[in-house]
């Protein structure tokens, strides 16, 4: 690449960053033009491409560029190829937004609701025992024995088919947008960064982890494909794999939605009140308790120094994308699950 280009395309990236800036504060220009015209253009193209394939694309991609850049490195000379660098770093970040990541700036779910900004504990506990019914009524049906967790016989495979086609059918899903969950290549690496999946902005494919428990890859099945649908928001993405979940006529795929809003809705609550919280946990049978215990333990079996500095850089870079609580963002979609519960009152 000759010095005149690398500077005509570093210009454009300089304009390209610009715009950006200028998007930031137009919601309304992305909600109108990047997410209902352009992007379902973008994802369908992606599908085509990609969905086809029974592997990750998209993680092999990831290998095939850490392999180029770690062979660069070892033929790098500062005064040749510093501007080369810039430049490809460039073209990265211009395809990585115009592909998908100025979903960032949509106007967000929270304000074209227009929440309360805070939480009553009555709305609260009214919200984490009505989930607390629905859960130990489909335990109940799904398990023989109240102590113990639900057994799932299915498949990891078959899991994330019948997480595709809950999201197919969810009543949230964009007109003339598509999704599919695929199991990533590299599980054991997604549980040592403390993952359970992420969607790739550059093939719009949705990776799930599939050495956690069963019941999470299904939820987090979801998640993702609602990421790829466009929902930037780990808050959005979360209440929407909920709300297709606790939709869907499948009693398992329902099970793990209310399992999800249960455990979301007494983290909540017991930073409220504990006494509350532990009360909404006496009322559930026990094998859900087991369940929750399950993750827990799949979670420090992984753990390591490492998964601190990962889990900070993805709540840098969430701020730097306009998710100004960052991780913690997380546990936001509290708020839409209470506000769903004092609309239908």
């Amino acid at each position: 690449m000759k010095r005149r280009t690398e500077y005509r395309i570093l210009i454009g990236v300089a304009f390209f960053i610009i715009g950006l800036g200028i998007l930031k504060n137009q919601p309304q220009w992305v909600d109108q033009y990047y997410a209902e015209i352009f992007y379902p253009i973008i994802s369908n193209l992606n599908q085509w491409l990609w969905s086809r394939f029974p592997f990750s694309v998209g993680d092999l991609g990831y290998c095939i560029a850490l392999i180029f850049c770690l062979w660069s490195l070892t033929r790098f000379s500062f005064n040749r190829h510093v501007l080369k660098a810039i430049t490809i770093l460039g073209l990265v970040v211009v395809l990585f937004y115009s592909s998908w990541g100025v979903h960032y700036f949509k106007t967000p779910m929270r304000e074209q609701r227009q929440l309360n900004a805070n939480l009553s504990l009555e709305q609260l506990q009214l919200t984490a025992t009505y989930y607390a019914k629905r859960l130990t009524k489909l335990h109940n049906e799904l398990s023989a024995e109240p102590n113990k967790k639900v057994v799932i016989d299915a498949s990891a495979k078959e899991l994330l088919r019948l997480a595709t086609a809950t999201m197919k059918t969810a009543a949230l899903r964009p007109p003339n947008i598509n999704g599919k969950a695929k199991a990533t290549l590299f599980p054991s690496l997604l549980s040592y960064m403390g993952f359970g999946g992420y969607a790739n902005p550059f093939t719009h494919e949705a990776q799930v982890n599939t050495r956690q428990p069963k019941l999470k890859i299904i939820t987090t099945a979801c998640h993702e494909i609602a990421h790829q649908w466009g929902y930037a928001a780990e808050d959005e993405a979360n209440y929407i794999s909920i709300k297709a979940c606790i939709a869907s006529e499948n009693k398992l795929i329902d099970y793990a939605g209310n399992m999800l809003a249960f455990q979301y809705l007494t983290n909540a609550l017991y930073r409220y009140d504990s006494k509350l919280a532990q009360e909404q946990y006496t009322s559930v049978p026990e094998g859900v308790l087991v369940h929750f215990k399950e993750v827990q333990m799949f979670w420090q079996k992984y753990q390591n120094p490492f998964e601190a500095v990962f889990e900070k850089s993805y709540d840098q870079y969430l701020k730097a994308n306009h998710q100004q609580a960052g991780i913690k963002s997380y546990s936001l979609v509290v708020d839409l699950l209470v506000d769903d519960m004092v609309k239908t009152q």
